[in-house]
């Protein structure tokens, strides 16, 4: 007889993992316990030896929803003293693993609302494989109360399922049914409430109303399509695409459908996915001037409760005010979206952690993420290098996350928002307390963004004193090129395209369009004028102005700046390029896409993010690159070779004045564009025997140019990485920015 101790780190909390191990050991005859340490799993077993390997090999795989990153094994002395195999009571110690995010409802649990006298009809069914997680989470070890389930006490029923072995439901710490969970009510916007409220609310949608719904992590701005035009006044959100729900049948009658898209909408998971539209079915209100628009399905009880009485796809957009935080309370509600919403349906569960959805995007068979949330997120990786100390890292402004670097391990939030005001802001505060809290890391290097004026490079310097951390400044573009890492990059052995909006350079400039080589930078994209500065990047006809003055005779640029420009203000503009006032300087590949978007008439002014370049790629999606030759030439400055947006843009225009097709010149411009950075790419890495070429940034997600630069790379024998495990925009800054960090503290 032998006996064995096991540590088990990854993501164990909040899976079912105590439950399949109690299963797993009475199935192997092995006695002992089972026990929640809070950041990781403590098995003890005694039994014959050839059972407790075959229970090691089955841990090792673990229950659906986990992910085993290792397990230590310990052998000791048999002692015969257990009579049976129990789940002891947690307790926290420790640092190595982690909850998983929060996930959709199961098949199961949606068999139970429809069958099951228990769950009949009830929204917050829930059992070990699905239900919130993360966004009722308080702190670990993740027992009910330690989460705002603690509010609901298990009924008798209930709690029979919780204690029994072979039920599902084991110690399944998000249950509850009608008896004893949290109940739905519907108000209007005088706090009236309204009965029954899941019927009462099928029939308001139906009337054009707008309902502020409340979610798992955090409030839906919800109606139906045609009311989108009335749901854009209130939100103050003229053109940013809105996000559909329907179930996945109905998706396939307004959208195309790849395997792995319908993979992954079918998913636990259930993010948004960018999928093509279908001609005629999607109202082009909902997302104006794009060949995509984001489709989810319903992903917690209530939501195929409110299918079973709606036909067609809902608005389900999350519910905030531009660059504020998305709401989560129910008071809160009431008051930050007050003339917006005409009623308001609320449960009293507590969200205490809020967190977005989650947006992907399939190219090529492979999934990126345009925001990873809820179901991805928060998340860990497991390192090849081990951090020497540990490390926070504050993310950009942005779009942003934060990153937790210790030992082995490194741990990415969910999506933040753009860090740019003081609600933003404390909800940065608020995820770093609870992130650091969870992971119980005191950390003692703090990573932050070169740009000084980021609020959360403020917040960086503001912890450093409270911990007396070392401050490490990351640059922006290097970070992008930095998160390749978990893709298998070796930071040595590759040349880095970022391509992105704009970022604070090393040299104090504005940077975007970059190839790195280890610590060099040998070339890039060359800098261009932006005539007011940030203004450019709102309204990309000065970015035109900025491009072309002196490249074009004057009276054809005024003719393309006053397309959508007064007089006044074109002489303006051109005059501040002349003389240099008030004029930046950018290599933002961003802002190259931007002005051939208003070159072409596309996209005048951006209204959102990334706004001009996704129209842009959505015109070239109905162009053919093949019929329209442009060209794009280098020049050498200071000894780095660097690609000439000028004679691109030239070249746009002259094809504009030849009479070609604009969606042909925009998937020309697209295609040449990223030939020119693969090429320089290829260039350095030949000469410097590197192997791999890694392609991050924003602009990374655009299918086409990614898929250029790839066949590009590989034609010329070298291997390719790009980001599919964190974003290749802004949210997988902070974990470049913690890689670097512990490369510096390393060297």
């Amino acid at each position: 007889m032998k006996k064995a101790r096991f540590i088990v780190k990854g993501i164990v909390q909040g899976v079912g993992f105590r439950p399949f191990v109690h299963n797993l050991a009475n199935t192997d005859h092995l006695l002992g316990y089972v026990k929640n340490l809070g950041t990781s799993v403590e098995i003890v077993v005694e039994g014959k030896e050839g059972d407790i390997e075959a229970f090691l090999s089955e841990l090792k795989i673990g229950p659906k929803l986990s992910r085993v990153d290792s397990v230590d094994v310990t052998y000791l002395p048999y002692e015969g003293k257990y009579k049976d195999f129990s789940i002891l009571k947690s307790s926290k110690t420790g640092f190595g693993g982690f909850i998983p995010p929060d996930t959709g409802i199961c098949n199961q649990c949606i068999e139970d609302m429809r069958h099951n006298p228990h769950y009949k009809g009830y929204w917050a069914t829930s059992c070990v494989d699905c239900g919130p997680r993360y966004a009722i989470m308080e702190t670990l070890p993740y027992d009910r109360e330690n989460t705002s389930m603690t509010d609901f006490p298990l009924c008798p029923e209930c709690m029979k399922e919780f204690t029994d072995p072979g039920d599902r439901r084991y110690h399944a710490q998000t249950i509850s049914c009608p008896h004893c969970g949290p109940k739905l009510t519907l108000f209007d916007k005088d706090r009236n409430v309204l009965e029954p409220p899941v019927d009462e609310t099928i029939r308001l949608l139906k009337e054009g109303n707008i309902l502020a719904i409340k979610g798992v992590g955090g409030f839906h701005l919800c109606c139906k399509m045609e009311e989108t035009p009335k749901l854009r006044l209130r939100r103050n959100r003229p053109e940013q695409p809105f996000a559909l729900m329907a179930p996945l049948k109905m998706i396939e009658e307004y959208a195309c459908i790849s395997d792995k898209e319908r993979e992954l909408l079918d998913s636990l998971k259930r993010p948004i996915i960018l999928l093509r539209r279908k001609e005629g079915k999607v109202p082009e209100p909902v997302s104006p001037g794009l060949h995509t628009v984001g489709f989810m399905t319903p992903y917690t009880g209530f939501h195929h409760l409110l299918f079973s009485g709606i036909d067609e796809p809902l608005i389900m957009t999350s519910a905030n005010l531009p660059s504020e935080p998305m709401v989560k309370d129910n008071e809160e509600a009431f008051r930050r979206l007050a003339g917006i919403a005409d009623h308001y349906l609320v449960h009293d569960r507590r969200i205490l952690n809020r967190c977005d959805d989650s947006v992907l995007r399939v190219n090529d068979g492979r999934m990126f993420f345009a925001r990873m949330a809820r179901g991805y997120a928060p998340t860990s990786f497991v390192m090849k290098e081990k951090a020497p100390k540990s490390i926070l890292a504050m993310g950009p402004e942005l779009n942003s996350t934060i990153s937790i670097y210790k030992d082995d391990l490194c741990y990415v939030s969910h999506h933040l928002g753009n860090i740019n005001n003081p609600l933003s802001l404390e909800f940065l505060r608020e995820t770093v307390d609870r992130l650091l809290g969870m992971t119980q890391v005191v950390p003692e290097v703090i990573a932050c963004d070169m740009h000084p004026s980021f609020l959360s490079t403020r917040l960086g310097k503001e912890l450093a004193e409270k911990f007396g951390s070392e401050i490490i400044t990351v640059q922006h573009h290097r970070a992008h090129i930095g998160s390749l890492v978990v893709e298998g990059a070796d930071l040595d052995d590759v040349v880095g395209v970022a391509m992105d909006g704009v970022g604070f350079g090393e040299d104090g400039t504005v940077w975007g369009g970059e190839l790195f080589l280890g610590d060099g930078h040998p070339a890039g994209l060359l800098p261009v004028p932006m005539p007011g500065g940030d203004l450019a990047t709102k309204f990309p006809l000065r970015m035109v102005a900025g491009i072309l003055y002196g490249e074009i005779e004057d009276s054809r640029l005024k003719e393309i700046l006053t397309a959508n420009m007064s007089d006044v203000e074109t002489n303006v503009v051109m005059r501040q390029v002349e003389t240099g006032l008030n004029v930046a300087h950018s290599s933002s590949a961003g802002r190259v896409l931007d002005a051939i978007a208003a070159a072409l008439g596309i996209c005048y002014r951006r209204t959102y993010e990334g706004e001009p370049a996704m129209k842009l790629e959505s015109a070239a999606f109905k162009g053919d690159a093949s019929r329209v030759k442009l060209s794009c030439g280098t020049v050498t400055v200071s000894g780095r070779k660097m690609v000439d947006s000028r004679s691109l843009l030239r070249s746009v225009v002259e094809a504009l004045d030849e009479g070609k097709d604009r969606f042909d010149i925009a998937a020309s411009a697209q295609n040449t564009l990223a030939k020119a950075f693969a090429e320089q790419a290829c260039i350095e890495a030949r000469g410097s025997g590197v192997s791999t070429v890694g392609f991050s940034g924003g602009v990374a997600i655009n299918a086409a140019i990614g898929k250029t630069i790839r066949d590009e790379v590989e034609a010329n024998g070298l291997k390719f990485v790009t980001n599919h495990k964190v974003p290749c925009g802004d949210g997988g800054v902070s974990f470049g920015q913690a890689v670097l960090a512990c490369r510096r503290l390393r060297l």
